[in-house]
Order: structure tokens, then C-alpha cells, then sequence
């Protein structure tokens, strides 16, 4: 008698890379051993080990009445957090977005919910979403929980430069195979590479998903900004991109993946956003119809708590502002920690890739057995075929030196 519990579709899942996981064992691995270093955790800590806060968001959720925390939230968000998200994400493009586009907020389980959300939502079952070769492993998961594919383009050309051509080859050889094109594309800052793409890359990009479109394709770009507020280029500089936007065809639908895990150090609370814009008022009638409805039938709402904060902190100008002041220190720490890394890389001769932000520096390797070499010296990390990804967010200085010495030996 051939009998199994689980249905036929869930029979191949296997977590094969599971950095939670990884991490957690870091973690204890370092109680028993307080030399390892650990570079595997996507959380910003302080020189002494601590995760970083904000001030700015641990006294407005210290100050929550009951029913700002204890309460169900509204599905469809508070009007704090729907419009202070849309004026934070696009910033000083905000005006110009919002006459160009129909736009809605759908509050989200982090980041990660509003990934989910879409890759579901918008795929037909047994398609493939186009990615880059380099990317954060969940969205296998997230893309077989849909029951849909991955397929990679190469990120980088010859140069390490965005390899604009070898997206465009891709995209087009996808969509005219499926008659679909879902892109995700992780920028600025991109998990694991580090890679900012330039405001040219994303004309190049916008072109690509406009000619398609206008072949009477569907396009859906899911643009995953987690790191969004960690750019090397700061606050403006980070939204320069979005002027890009503006030149998208009528029928494409955005998709923006907003996490406030990343933003505000609220790892636990799972709160984010998928944010969508289109020039089409069919297409945006259908975003909101579906998203509301997986809202619904997956979580049923975010965490109160965190839209509380966010929707406050967003929407009082006097907490903004401190915010911003706050994320000014956040990403000075990551800038000691990068020039100190790259400065020894350098008389190491270790090559790393291009680094514009964020929480992660990649470092090419040939080594098929790299983790468990890394390990046997005293260094934890999440690998990847050809990729060392190094959490700089939590390894103090005092361990870059060490760490950049053990990563040349191994790589």
C-alpha cells in the first residue's frame, strides 16, 4: 500500500539552504568558541554585539496605547502607514509618482509576505520568474510555493558591471516562450552581492520590460527594496531610480516589496508592503482585487504594533526626522566596516564584488566545499555556487582583519 501524508505537490520540498537555520547554529557555535566570527546574520548590530535599534522607534512603541498594539489592524492598512509609505519610498520623486501612477498599499508579513503575495498572484502554475544568477535563496522557496520556476540571468558582464545584455537575451527568450515576463530584480543594495544598479542600468531595464509589454505581453516588475535606506549614497541618492519609473509602458504593473524589518530594525515584527503602480486602471483594479483577497486568506493582517510605529514615525514629522538623523549612524557603521574590509582585501588580494550598500559584500569563490572549509577556521557564513556572501552588518572591526585572511586561504 503506497501511503504518504502529504499531497503530491509537496512531495520534493526540501529546504536545501535555510540561512535562519545557519545562523542559529552560528549562534550557538559561537557560545561554546567566542573567536568564531559569525557573518551570517542580515541584522545591523553594534560594535559590541547588540542588535541596533532606534531610539525613534523603541520609544513610539514604548508610548502605544492599547489599541495601537493590542488591536487587529485594518487589512487594508491605516492611512498613516499607506501614504507615509508611498512619501518615504519614493521621496523627493514622490509628487511626480503619484500624478503618473495609480498607486496602492497592501500591508504585508514583512518584505518577504509581500514577495510571496506576488509570485503567486501574478504567474500562471508552471511558469518561471526571471531573477539574477545572484540572489537571496528564499525566493526558490517562495517561487515553489507558488508552483512556479526560477530562471537566472547572469548579473554581472565581464567588467562586473550589470550585464544589461545578457537580462535582455533572457527576458525576451523568456517571455516569448511563456507569454509572460515576472522579473525580480533586489536593488539598491542587492542580498548577497552588495550591487547598486545605476540610474542608466534601470533605463536600460525599463526599456527591455517596454518593448516587451508592447508585444501584448504581461509584464510584472517586483522591484524588492529591503536595504533601500542602507545605500552608500544616502537618502536622496538611493531614490534617484525612480525617475526612471516614470517612463514605464502603461500596461506594466510594479510591484514594490517595502520591509520595515530591514528599515527600522524590526526583524520580529513582520511588517512590510507591497506597493503597487501602473498607468492602467484595469491592471490596478486587479492588483488590489487579489492582494486583498491573499491578505486575507494567508495572514489575515500584519502586526498592529509594527504599522503603529511605522504609520507614526512616517507620518509626525518631528519622529521622521530623528529617524532619519538615527539611519545617518546606522549607515556610517556599515561604511567603517566596508572601507576597513575592502582596505585589507586589497593587500590580500582578495577580490570581492562591487560593493553600493547595504548588509552584504560578496566574495567570488571556486571552492565547491567553501562552507565547511570556512567553518573548520572559525567562520560562519551563508554560501552559494560561486558566491561567499559576508553579513557585514554583524561583524565588528575588530574581526574584519582575521576575517578577510581566512576568506583569502579558503576562497
Amino acid at each position: 500500500m503506497n501511503h504518504r501524508i502529504v499531497g503530491q505537490h509537496a512531495l520534493t520540498k526540501t529546504m536545501l539552504s535555510n540561512i535562519l537555520k545557519i545562523s542559529q547554529d552560528a549562534k550557538a557555535a559561537k557560545k561554546l568558541n567566542p573567536e568564531l566570527i559569525d557573518a551570517t546574520v542580515g541584522m545591523l548590530h553594534h560594535e559590541s554585539g547588540q542588535i541596533f535599534t532606534y531610539q525613534t522607534v523603541t520609544d513610539t512603541l514604548c508610548s502605544l496605547k492599547e489599541n495601537e498594539m493590542y488591536a487587529y489592524s485594518p487589512a487594508n492598512g491605516t492611512a498613516e502607514y499607506r501614504n507615509g509609505i508611498v512619501d518615504w519610498v519614493f521621496g523627493k520623486n514622490k509628487d511626480r509618482i503619484k500624478n503618473a501612477f495609480q498607486i496602492n498599499v497592501i500591508p504585508t508579513t514583512g518584505g518577504s509576505g509581500a514577495i510571496s503575495n506576488a509570485v503567486y498572484n501574478f504567474n500562471d502554475f508552471g511558469q518561471k520568474i526571471l531573477i539574477p544568477n545572484h540572489y537571496w535563496t528564499p525566493y526558490e522557496n517562495i517561487a515553489e510555493e507558488a508552483n512556479v520556476g526560477v530562471e537566472t540571468f547572469s548579473m554581472f558582464d565581464k567588467d562586473y558591471r550589470f550585464n544589461v545584455g545578457d537580462f535582455r537575451q533572457k527576458a525576451f527568450a523568456l517571455a516569448e516562450r511563456q507569454k509572460r515576463l515576472f522579473l525580480i530584480l533586489n536593488d539598491p543594495c542587492n542580498n548577497p552581492t552588495g550591487l547598486c544598479l545605476s540610474k542608466a542600468d534601470w533605463v536600460e531595464v525599463i526599456a527591455v520590460l517596454n518593448d516587451i509589454s508592447r508585444r501584448d505581453i504581461p509584464v510584472i516588475l517586483l522591484h524588492d527594496l529591503a536595504y533601500l535606506d542602507y545605500h552608500a549614497q544616502g537618502f536622496d541618492g538611493a531614490r534617484d531610480i525612480f525617475e526612471t519609473y516614470l517612463e514605464l509602458d502603461e500596461n506594466i504593473l510594479a510591484i514594490i516589496a517595502f520591509s520595515g524589518s530591514k528599515t527600522f530594525s524590526l526583524y520580529g515584527f513582520r511588517i512590510g508592503a507591497q506597493i503597487g503602480l501602473t498607468k492602467s486602471k484595469d491592471v490596478m483594479a486587479d492588483f488590489c482585487r487579489v492582494g486583498d483577497y491573499s491578505v486575507r486568506a494567508r495572514f489575515s493582517s500584519v502586526s498592529r504594533s509594527g504599522m503603529s510605529v511605522v504609520g507614526q514615525i512616517f507620518s509626525r514629522p518631528e519622529k521622521k526626522a530623528a529617524f532619519q538623523n538615527e539611519l545617518l549612524t546606522a549607515r556610517e557603521i556599515l561604511k567603517k566596516r566596508v572601507d576597513l574590509f575592502s582596505a585589507e582585501a586589497e593587500k590580500a588580494h582578495l577580490q570581492t564584488l562591487p560593493y553600493g550598500g547595504g548588509f552584504f559584500i560578496g566574495v567570488p569563490t571556486n571552492n565547491p566545499d567553501i562552507f565547511d572549509d570556512l567553518v573548520k577556521d572559525g567562520v560562519y557564513s551563508i554560501t552559494m555556487p560561486g558566491l561567499v556572501r559576508i553579513a557585514i552588518s554583524s561583524v565588528p572591526l575588530s574581526d574584519i582583519e582575521r576575517l578577510v585572511q581566512i576568506l583569502k586561504k579558503n576562497v
